[in-house]
């Protein structure tokens, strides 16, 4: 019997850009574990979700450890502002899975900004304005220059007007462009 293919979904995308909420969309329609460290800080303190960032990293990553060896179907959620995630690949792959980042962007940083002020007065989390600012920019540039080098397959959606349109998807360096005018101002971040 052929063992099942087993797959890491990324969900990434600067904060604000609507990862949670494509989260929710794909897992309506996918049986995937669903692993968000925010989720996880609220869990562990749910007034003050900021001190316990840190202890949420680590839960992060013993759930999804945890998850590997179970060799769930699993998605992810990070802005990929830092680079780190290289470091856990050869894990992942050993474990047989397949890795694929669905990158949901905006065309500015004070668009995020203003998402962010909304989700809050609904009780979603805060993030302050120069966190957003800086990792907008830092997880554009590292999903293009290292990210899609490093998975099985991306997939580029833009988020402006609440809709996920899809831009361009790829294997590395090997892509389709669907929306020349979006990814031109994709890349206009990158370059």
């Amino acid at each position: 019997m052929d063992e099942k293919e087993k797959h890491l979904f990324i969900a990434a995308g600067p904060n604000g850009s609507g990862k949670s909420t494509f989260a929710r969309q794909f897992l309506k329609q996918n049986d995937y574990i669903f692993i968000n460290a925010d989720e996880i800080a609220r869990e562990l303190n749910p007034t003050e979700m900021e001190s316990a960032k840190l202890s949420a990293g680590r839960v992060f990553f013993q759930r999804l450890y945890g998850n590997i060896e179970k060799g769930n179907d699993i998605l992810i959620e990070s802005t990929l502002s830092g680079s780190y995630f290289h470091r856990y690949w050869p894990k992942i792959r050993e474990n047989g899975y397949k890795i694929t980042i669905i990158f949901v962007f905006l065309e500015h940083p004070r668009i995020c900004i203003e998402r962010i002020k909304e989700r809050v007065i609904k009780g979603g989390h805060y993030v302050p304005d120069a966190d957003v600012v800086r990792r907008f920019y830092r997880s554009k540039r590292n999903f293009w220059n290292q990210y899609r080098n490093e998975v099985d397959n991306w997939y580029m959606f833009f988020n402006s007007d609440d809709k996920f349109m899809e831009v361009a998807f790829g294997k590395k360096n090997d892509y389709i462009v669907k929306n020349n005018e979006i990814f031109d101002l994709y890349l206009q971040d990158v370059m």
